[in-house]
């Protein structure tokens, strides 16, 4: 029952990230292909592609990194002839790299030793040809998910640090909040204000992710955020979302801008000691001065952890970046350029 809970729950990962793939992103040049590990336990044949399949799953919700599509790297292997598990030497790593168009390789092996299940990792930069790696030790006396969900976390973050060593310099890992912020600096910043309340499996948020999340890529390219300090325009909100006629209340005075909306997140699968929650969010953009919608937007996204409450906040934190990072695209594209500071401004400034 165990083996088959878990081929569940991986297929029910991939339907994940491809629906995930289908939405709109932002993402790098840089692509990221993960083989099958080599290795197995008694009773689960299949722990090498599980493991492959769970990784691939948590970097596909990154927006550092796009990630091949399993399907297309296992019919690319079999009509190639190549081995699909494990460490493969380095000419074959740049030969699947080429062939499904990735510039990182990522393979692993597990292997018993002193009653520990050891995970070896190795990260391939493709036209480089150079390595880096981490290692993982199971306790077999305790839950392997807790272990694999680390190392998918270990993966990420190696690729992340030393993607300057394993990538060619024309190919850099980007961060889509900083190149915005760049283009945006250019331009006249509005004042805005965020109200969008969240509930998690039929209970309000306190803290809301996907509002905070939202605040923080605006605030980091510029923008005035009017700090509301309460949470009494959550109705209002709801409101506005649904009919865009509410009357517009005293504490969003001095925002230019509004944007609204609600977000919920609600548990999706339990495997082991893994849970899945799916996050929905809905927003409007609101020019307060006309009530015209400039921008309407949706997004829906999954987190795996080991505790509910943390991946249903997980879940809502990746869609409200992703709805953040679209709304900053918005913004760039339609706000008016910044006017040059007159004469008596530079001379002041001087």
């Amino acid at each position: 029952m165990k083996k088959r809970a878990m081929v569940m729950f991986v297929v029910f990962l991939a339907a994940a990230a491809a629906q995930g793939a289908q939405t709109p992103a932002a993402t790098s040049s840089v692509t990221v292909a993960v083989l099958d590990y080599e290795g197995a336990l008694p009773g689960n044949a299949e722990l090498g592609s599980q493991m492959a399949d769970i990784l691939s799953v948590r970097l596909s919700i990154d927006d550092s990194f796009s990630v091949v599509e399993r399907a297309k790297l296992g019919e690319v292997m079999v009509e190639h002839k190549l081995k699909l598990v494990g460490m493969v030497d380095q000419d074959n790593a740049a030969k699947v790299g080429k062939l499904v168009g990735a510039r990182l390789l990522v393979m692993g092996k597990t292997f018993m030793m002193d009653k520990k299940l050891m995970i070896v990792t190795k990260v391939v930069g493709v036209e480089t040809g150079k390595l880096c790696g981490t290692i993982r030790a199971a306790d077999m006396s305790k839950p392997l998910s807790d272990t694999i969900m680390h190392l998918s976390e270990d993966v990420a973050g190696v690729i992340k640090k030393q993607s300057k060593k394993l990538l060619p310099k024309d190919a850099r890992l980007t961060d889509p909040v900083e190149a915005l912020r760049k283009t945006l600096s250019k331009k006249a910043l509005p004042g805005i204000a965020v109200v969008i309340p969240e509930i998690h499996r039929q209970q309000v948020v306190v803290d809301p992710a996907v509002e905070t999340e939202i605040k923080k890529s605006l605030i980091r390219c510029g923008f005035k955020v009017v700090d509301l300090g309460r949470n009494d325009l959550a109705d209002w909100a709801k409101k506005m979302l649904k009919d865009g006629k509410e009357a517009w209340p005293a504490a969003l005075d001095k925002a230019d801008y509004v944007v609204v909306g609600e977000a919920f997140s609600e548990f999706a699968a339990r495997t082991g000691d893994l849970v899945t929650c799916v996050a929905r969010v809905e927003i409007n953009v609101i020019d307060r001065k006309t009530g015209q919608i400039v921008l309407a937007d949706r997004h829906t996204d999954r987190a795996v952890d080991l505790a509910e409450v943390v991946a249903g906040k997980t879940a809502l934190q990746k869609a409200g970046r992703r709805l953040a990072v679209r709304m900053l695209r918005h913004f760039a594209e339609k706000l008016p350029a910044a006017k040059a500071p007159g004469p008596a401004a530079k001379k002041t400034g001087s």
